[in-house]
């Protein structure tokens, strides 16, 4: 995948993300999954690849999905 291929799809799961979480604001989101890429990688925003702060956005969103998934009242 090539670096604008990257940089497309790192801000359509920005996007996304942000749709599944409309309570954050952009800000919180970015400095949220800075935070998590800092943890997977050891860079935060201003040093992290394009390809890191996407593994990153995937994996805020699977975490908050798991999140929800656990929290939600079970349909009888």
């Amino acid at each position: 995948m090539s670096e604008n291929d990257t940089r497309a799809e790192l801000f359509a799961a920005f996007r996304d993300l942000s749709d599944i979480v409309p309570e954050m604001r952009a800000g919180q989101l970015l400095a949220a999954v800075g935070e998590l890429c800092a943890d997977l990688h050891g860079r935060g925003l201003w040093e992290a690849s394009d390809a890191e702060l996407l593994e990153a956005v995937w994996q805020f969103r699977r975490n908050f999905e798991a999140a929800t998934v656990r929290t939600s009242p079970q349909e009888a």
